[in-house]
């Protein structure tokens, strides 16, 4: 089974009908991640006043990994992350110029040794990029996007 979001709605699609279903949309790959530092703290971006995960579009060539760390460096000025397991994929939708649009997100724990300071990329719409404890994810994480919400679970934090 597979969770698909439409906004803040999610319906589940059988892993037999996936491809099927995917069909009716232009399909883009992307790479995110859940970024830890050593003292135990989880990275979050905020975007369009909603707290989110850095993540973004898999360029020609690219490979999944490589466009995951890429995309968490620029969005957020952190240099020389270790690259952990990959956490879960999560698919939203959206309309784009009124074009169809299913993103599959590649999801991969990082890990942030260096304690540089946090840079929020300005021209993505992101204003604030925080480090925030374990126990205080959940008040974070209310009202964001579900697929959000769905890296945090499979990765056990919630």
């Amino acid at each position: 089974m597979q969770n698909v979001y439409f906004e803040r709605e999610r319906i589940t699609v059988d892993d037999a009908d996936f491809s099927e279903f995917c069909s009716h949309f232009r399909e883009i790959p992307a790479g995110g991640g859940l970024v830890r530092n050593r003292e135990g703290q989880y990275l979050l971006i905020r975007r369009r006043n909603l707290w989110d995960l850095p993540k973004g579009k898999q360029e020609p060539g690219e490979d999944i990994e490589t466009c995951a760390i890429r995309e968490v460096e620029e969005e957020t000025g952190l240099h020389n992350l270790t690259l952990g397991e990959r956490i879960c994929v999560t698919h939203h939708t959206y309309k784009l110029h009124g074009e169809k649009i299913l993103k599959h997100t590649y999801w991969y724990q990082m890990l942030d040794e260096r304690e540089e300071p946090l840079l929020p990329q300005r021209e993505e719409d992101i204003t604030e990029a925080r480090w925030v404890e374990k126990e205080c994810l959940p008040a974070y994480l209310e009202g964001t996007y579900p697929s959000i919400v769905e890296v945090f679970t499979s990765a056990g934090l919630l």
